[in-house]
């Protein structure tokens, strides 16, 4: 009886440590698998609205440094490498946040500009999170998202700019 109860705890052992070999094995080839689609992923056409050129400059906003480096980010954005995207990724989301919290330009602070460099940062760090827990079907579908929300960033210049005639940017900055 005593030999049958060894033999049975012996047995649960092994069993044991067979099954949890197997899981280790499977987990390690299921992260390789990962990182080689990683690797050989490609981000569809993405179409990054013109840089507004012509806006900055009739605004005075020729200079603005940091909306330039903005769009150079998004620029290289483009050119995708799934091995190095976090990067890329973080640059960016560094850019956004240094414009989010200074001061925009006069004619540029109203809150309809404000909100969406918002939306666009919070794209980022969403394709962030993506490049830490990868998922094919999510990554790329969420860069993609970011040059939506940038487009609609510079469409709602470009929309500013053809109504500025009517509205008193000034007016509206001191009643906020």
């Amino acid at each position: 009886m005593k030999n049958k109860n060894h033999f049975f705890l012996v047995l649960c052992f092994l069993i044991s440590v067979r099954c949890n070999q197997t899981e280790t094995d499977t987990s390690q080839f299921n992260s390789t698998s990962t990182t080689s689609n990683s690797s050989t992923l490609e981000l569809p056409m993405v179409e990054l609205a013109p840089y507004p050129e012509g806006f900055l400059k009739d605004n005075g906003l020729e200079e603005w440094e940091d909306f330039s480096k903005l769009y150079e980010s998004m620029e290289r954005l483009k050119e995708l490498n799934f091995k190095d995207v976090e990067v890329d990724l973080i640059a960016l989301s560094s850019r956004i946040n240094k414009l989010i919290l200074a001061d925009l330009p006069p004619p540029l602070e109203v809150p309809q500009i404000r909100s969406r460099f918002k939306v666009v940062q919070m794209q980022v760090l969403k394709s962030r999170y993506f490049t830490q827990h990868f998922k094919s079907d999510s990554l790329t579908p969420s860069i993609v998202l970011i040059y939506d929300y940038y487009n609609a960033l510079i469409s709602r210049f470009n929309t500013l700019y053809e109504g500025e005639e009517g509205v008193d940017f000034e007016s509206i900055h001191l009643k906020n």
